[in-house]
Order: C-alpha cells, then structure tokens, then sequence
C-alpha cells in the first residue's frame, strides 16, 4: 500500500472543506507559520497573526505547544504523562494501515499534529467508517482538552487557534456520526483500552506533597490539564510562589507555598474550580458518552480529594 506522511499536512489543494481545515491546524501545531493561506484554511482570522514579530511568534509558539503542555495523546492517557509509550505504538500500526506515515521525525506518533493529519488523510481518502472509529474511539477522548487549554493560554493567536480546533473537532464529530450506524459503538474499543488506576489516599502514611502534585499534573490519573503556566497564574492570584520545574514539581510549590503562607484553602478552591471548567468541556464537547463518563469519574476524584485536603487545612500530613 502506499503510504502518505506530509502529504496530508502540507498539501496546498485539500479535498474539502473539513480535510482542509484539519490539514492546515496541523501545520500551525507543527511550526509558527503566519502564512495568511495557512491561518485561513485553519479558520483563524489572518489579519493580526501574520503581522506578528518571527521572533516573538516562535517564542510563544513554544512556550504554549511546548513548554506549558505538550498536546500529545501520550500526556493525556499515558501512566506517567509521558511521550511514546504503548500507545504511540498501537497508533503508528493503526495509521500505518490506513495508508498514512506519521512525521516521527521530531514528535510521538500520537502528536496533535500526526493525528489532524491523519485525520485530514482519512477524510481526502474517503475512509469514513476509519475516520469515525479513530474519533469516538480515540481523538475524542483528549482533543477537547487541547482546545480548551489553548482557549485559556493568555495568548489571542493561540485562543483563537483552540476555538479553530473546537469547531474542526464539532465538524469530524457530525461527519463520525453521519457515517457510523446507530447500533455501532466505536467507543467500546477505546485507545487506550482504560485509563491507568487512580489509587491516591490521603489517609496513606507518609502520602506527602510531592505525591499528590505528581497525580494532580498527569491527566489521566487526575483529570485535569494544568499547564506551567495555569498553574504559576494561581500561585499569582494569591501571591505565593511555586518554584521551578517539571508539572509536578510546580504543583508541588504551589501547594506547599500555600501550606506555609495561608493560602491553602484559596489553592485548593482554585484547583475544584479547575475540575469544575474541565468538567464543563466534556459535558458540552459532542464526544460518546463513554469519554464523557471516564473523565467525569476522574474529575469527580480529584475533586473529592482536593476537598478533602481543603478540610484538613495544609497540617503536617500532607508537609
């Protein structure tokens, strides 16, 4: 079978309107492009962005796609957050079989970027059934967090880059839909198969900051998406510092400043309203109700927990 890679990001004739608009993100997740064509096929307004300062749009470019959170299917579903795991690998095999390399070069094969380009690729090809099963069985399980983490980077380019995602993912949505039987659950056969087991117990001797700010930064085991730079406006908010790092040590900071400086209460209300915004993207996104339930579950977790660590008032067992 022949394979298509770049083809499927950086052809400049897509094969409709949908195919189109998710090739062209791709490209914007890829690299800070301000070609005006490029931002009008991603459904952005071209106007401000391309006007921008090279420098400056790289740097941003970065620091939101990268240093804050990388939009990875990896980070999102994977045991520790990581890149390249398991799942990497069931989805090189799976695109590999529907006729599209992934670019591995410089990202994890589940890189926001190889998978709206496979995406693009099953739409121009017109493999709809393929494209269904990828989206209710996968994409819709982490994409709308993306969007809603762009939506909220403090940054217009990339705001109105994750309302461009929103309404691409809306439109796959109601193409999975029209081409997917009514009796026909992709979902039941999710990639990941689960998510990893959440055991966190405040009660565990010993159980200790660093714990719970590694389980509230990985997704899968929280929930929630909380990127550097979320995190450091918290701490911001309620003037305490968080130190510098990884997720989890950030996190970490932030708890343990507020522990030490009075301001517990106030980081742990600023986490639930996290859960609360987050739970608010799956009840709206148009995703099967099995992503919804998994992520509610989670949410509903972290939230009791972040309760529970509000009514013990930061005191010695959690030091």
């Amino acid at each position: 079978m022949e394979h298509s890679s770049q083809a499927a990001i950086d052809s400049d004739k897509p094969a409709g309107d949908l195919a189109g608009r998710l090739a062209a993100l791709a490209r914007l997740f890829a690299s800070p492009i301000a070609d005006a064509d490029t931002l009008h096929f991603a459904g952005l307004d071209a106007e401000n962005i391309a006007t921008a300062d090279d420098d400056d749009r790289a740097a941003e470019h970065y620091r939101v796609l990268t240093h804050d959170l990388v939009p990875d299917a990896g980070v999102f579903f994977e045991t520790d957050g990581m890149l390249g795991g398991p799942l990497a690998r069931d989805l090189h095999d799976l695109m590999m079989g529907h006729g599209f390399e992934p670019d591995e070069s410089a990202r994890s094969t589940g890189h926001i970027v190889n998978e709206l380009g496979f995406m693009a690729h099953l739409v121009r090809s017109e493999q709809e059934d393929a494209l269904a099963t990828f989206w209710t069985g996968h994409a819709a399980g982490w994409m709308p967090l993306v969007a809603m983490v762009l939506e909220r980077s403090d940054s217009p380019p990339f705001e109105a880059l994750g309302r461009a995602l929103d309404q691409a993912l809306a439109d796959v949505a109601v193409m999975a839909k029209a081409t997917t039987p009514d009796d026909v659950d992709h979902a039941q056969t999710p990639m990941p198969a689960a998510l990893p087991e959440t055991d966190l117990d405040l009660d565990e001797p010993k159980v200790g900051l660093s714990r719970i700010g590694r389980f509230l930064s990985i997704p899968a085991h929280s929930g929630l998406a909380l990127t550097r730079s979320r995190i450091s406006w918290i701490g911001r908010a309620f003037r305490l510092p968080t130190g510098f790092g990884s997720r989890a040590r950030i996190v970490e900071g932030l708890l343990r400043s507020g522990a030490q400086y009075e301001g517990w209460s106030d980081v742990c209300n600023a986490l639930i309203e996290e859960c609360d915004r987050t739970q608010g993207v799956w009840e709206s996104a148009p995703v099967p109700a099995y992503w919804q339930d998994l992520w509610t579950q989670r949410l509903a977790f972290t939230r009791t927990i972040l309760e529970n660590m509000r009514s013990a008032q930061g005191e010695g067992s959690h030091a």
